[in-house]
């Protein structure tokens, strides 16, 4: 069993769907008021603590509201998504990479988060050459930085772009001087990403949910050597309506399945 990394970093595009499936009622005007509700809410359970969970990832309008001295207070890691989302090809849109770092060592943060998405293999090398280069500015800069070349789950291409993508990162690892986190979609292949660990400077190895469901996201983990980094699996089955011994029930009963499927070395 392992400590994993909550992702709650849902940006303003994503965080109608989050508050859809929480069953929230919102408008385009307070949605991130609704969200971060939400958020503090999963925070207060008594299982969300550094016994379970060793950092999360957020999104930054949640720093500006307060969070990062919540978590530290409970000993859990903050890290900060600093990407602004993707083109049509998966790579990342440009964003001040330097402001962010800068933003989030000034709020006690020890890393970020970058993702993109691999839709062809046509564009592998392109992303990761990509995600390198901002994870090494980032690392100088003495934050640790999440690289995270997301494969969506309903690809039709998903086991030969994870054997690819496995393939291809020990270029990219080979020449990094600082220490990463990778953030990867679950594979088909058990254990497929387990020689990652060979390589020094990964830190850590964690999958992203990518939309599986809780219990489908843990079968699956269970046969890899990862750590987890889940965001959707992490929050289902919490609504709104839900009392508080209810909410706090169920976010225990995640948060145990997906810390005792969870691994790292």
């Amino acid at each position: 069993m392992s400590k994993f990394i909550a992702a709650m970093d849902h940006s303003g595009g994503s965080t109608g769907g989050v508050l859809e499936r929480y069953g929230e009622e919102y408008t385009e005007d307070n949605k991130m008021d609704k969200v971060h509700s939400m958020r503090l809410r999963m925070v207060d359970c008594p299982a969300f603590t550094n016994n379970n969970i060793s950092g999360a990832i957020l999104y930054k309008d949640t720093v500006d509201r307060g969070m990062v001295p919540i978590l530290r207070k409970k000993g859990i890691s903050p890290y900060l998504k600093i990407d602004s989302g993707c083109d049509d090809a998966g790579m990342l849109k440009p964003f001040g990479v330097e402001d962010m770092c800068n933003y989030a060592r000034a709020h006690n943060m020890i890393g970020t988060k970058m993702r993109s998405i691999i839709k062809t293999e046509r564009w592998l090398h392109h992303i990761l050459e990509q995600q390198f280069r901002f994870a090494s500015f980032i690392a100088d800069k003495g934050l640790i930085p999440i690289v995270e070349p997301e494969i969506p789950i309903d690809s039709k291409d998903k086991p030969h772009l994870e054997d690819a993508l496995a393939k291809a990162l020990p270029t990219y690892l080979s020449k990094f001087k600082k220490s990463l986190i990778l953030k990867l979609t679950i594979p088909e292949k058990p254990y497929l990403y387990s020689s990652l660990y060979l390589y020094n400077n990964v830190a850590k190895i964690v999958a992203l949910s990518g939309g599986y469901s809780t219990d489908d996201a843990c079968a699956k983990l269970k046969h890899q050597n990862m750590g987890a980094s889940f965001s959707r699996a992490l929050s289902e089955g919490l609504y709104a309506d839900q009392t508080d011994n209810q909410f706090n029930i169920k976010l225990a009963d995640n948060i145990q399945k997906i810390k005792a499927a969870a691994s790292w070395r």
